[in-house]
């Protein structure tokens, strides 16, 4: 539980600033990827040391860092379209549909016992989430990014997996590592860094503030691959946990009024993750 509020509080920092980066920055989509790639690498780099590098050298291993690229490149990509439309707030309620998938996947595939008291609890997070994605259906236009709302969501569902799917044959941290290698990589033509601050409005500045967030991102994506090795029911929560962070945020700040659908969804959402929580240290 620890590990997942740490990893919360990281993501919501990196959620703010990816808003920040689409919104203000204008950065598209090659240029946040390039960006998310580039400016994590040196900061992951640091932390290889302190991490598990396991390694073999065979073709599943190499088929886990291919995929993890690919997962982290509609990730990125997706998510700076999906952010033209949508805030983060809501698209931390649209993450919730991976609750389901997560879930049952622990359950099929990792021999996790199915518990009605668990199932009720992601239903009634999901009930607040759904809540929360329909204050925001009027002002948001999903014909324009229903195919990259549901690639995003993709991608978010299949990084987990593949984290967990990839433990013996290669560490969480070096399947990431090589991956964003291989992200920078090629999407380094399309971004044209050299002109990336000279054509964003925030200039040079929004170019540091989004480096500079690199770091959290780093050690947020660390835990986040250790709970998705444990559990990928629990690494589906995480997003829900930082859409209510957000929510708080918003709420004291009073910047802008929220609805009453927000309201209730958020509440239900709390209600929801801390009940299942609890049922899992019952189930101990």
């Amino acid at each position: 539980m620890l590990l997942m509020l740490t990893v919360v509080a990281l993501y919501t920092i990196c959620s703010l600033n990816d808003k920040y980066a689409v919104s203000k920055a204008k950065y598209n989509g090659s240029q946040l990827t390039f960006l998310m790639a580039a400016g994590t690498l040196p900061f992951l780099a640091t932390l290889l040391p302190f991490s598990d590098l396991t390694l073999t050298f065979t073709i599943p291993a190499f088929a886990f860092i291919i995929l993890t690229a690919l997962s982290k490149y509609l990730e990125f990509a997706m998510s700076a379209k999906v952010l033209e439309q949508m805030s983060a707030f809501e698209l931390k309620a649209w993450l919730g549909l991976t609750l389901f998938a997560s879930y049952f996947t622990d359950v099929l595939m990792y021999g996790d016992g199915l518990s009605l008291l668990k199932l009720l609890c992601i239903a009634v997070t999901a009930a607040g989430l759904v809540m929360i994605a329909k204050s925001g259906k009027n002002k948001v236009n999903y014909k324009k990014i229903a195919l990259p709302l549901v690639l995003y969501l993709a991608a978010k569902f299949g990084y987990g997996f593949i984290m967990k799917a990839a433990e013996g044959y290669i560490s969480s941290t070096l399947t990431l590592f090589f991956a964003l290698i291989i992200l920078a990589a090629v999407t380094f033509p399309a971004a044209k860094p050299h002109r990336i601050a000279a054509e964003s409005p925030e200039g040079a500045k929004g170019l540091v503030i989004v480096i500079l967030c690199k770091l959290p991102n780093a050690l947020g994506l660390l835990g986040e691959n250790a709970v998705a090795e444990q559990s990928l029911t629990n690494y589906a929560f995480i997003q829900p946990m930082i859409l209510i962070v957000i929510f708080f945020m918003e709420f004291f700040s009073r910047k802008e009024k929220l609805s009453g659908f927000d309201l209730a969804g958020s509440i239900t959402c709390v209600a929801g993750i801390l009940g299942f929580q609890a049922a899992g240290m019952l189930l101990l």
